[in-house]
């Protein structure tokens, strides 16, 4: 492999910035997919207009029925689906919802932030999360959205993304430090020194510390395409 590089060291170089070029814009189209979080589970944006995703506990599916100060939410875990109709009016703040043709909240959406809280007749907040324990397996009934996210997404017509997008920013970090101490060796060895020495090489074990920390740089560029999939 040594000689071979030596001898064809421009087509590797070129061979090796298209590849990386290629592994970049795989990894920002796959961080950059729309969809809803769903609980620990990304629910894709299909071109039909559906969420699908799928976490350690079932396979979801979610449609939303866009309509005037409303919408219709059909979301199903497995092989179970439930149908939500949702009906506000952002003036006065009511709302209403009904599962499977079944009214089970009337009250208030109170915005805060960039969400709503739902807030029953007599003032008290409904449902706010849903805790599931770790480590045991939760029933499909708690698989479902609570009313509050439901009601959130009806009413948000803003998408996420996959990724977490401040892996990006540690990658190209990590990428640029890796690439000047490739391009340029003794960088960082006269940045640190300029002012301790006249003239010298770095020595042995400074090569060796500089060979370790490519290793450890590549290896979290790694370790963050990997965050960026699993930290939200």
């Amino acid at each position: 492999m040594a000689h071979f590089f030596s001898t064809h060291k421009k087509l590797c170089i070129i061979a090796g910035v298209i590849l990386a070029v290629l592994l970049l814009a795989l990894y920002l189209y796959a961080a950059f997919l729309p969809g809803v979080w769903h609980r620990d589970a990304f629910l894709y944006l299909q071109k039909d207009g559906s969420f699908t995703g799928s976490d350690l506990y079932a396979e979801y599916k979610m449609s939303i029925d866009a309509k005037e100060n409303g919408a219709e939410i059909d979301f199903s875990v497995n092989d179970i689906t439930k149908n939500y109709k949702i009906d506000y009016n952002l003036n006065d703040m009511s709302a209403q919802i009904s599962e499977n043709d079944t009214l089970v909240f009337e009250g208030k959406a109170v915005s805060m932030g960039d969400s709503y809280i739902l807030m029953d007749n007599n003032n008290e907040p409904l449902n706010m999360a849903t805790v599931i324990v770790g480590g045991v397996t939760p029933k499909t009934e708690e698989l479902f959205p609570n009313y509050t996210r439901i009601f959130n997404l009806a009413v948000d017509n803003k998408y996420d993304v996959r990724g977490n997008l401040m892996m990006l920013f540690l990658i190209l970090l990590f990428a640029a430090v890796l690439f000047v101490d490739i391009k340029f060796p003794n960088f960082f060895w006269i940045l640190e020194h300029r002012m301790d020495v006249d003239g010298g090489e770095p020595s042995d074990w400074y090569r060796f510390g500089q060979g370790v920390s490519r290793v450890i740089l590549t290896v979290g560029i790694v370790i963050c395409v990997v965050l960026t999939f699993t930290m939200r």
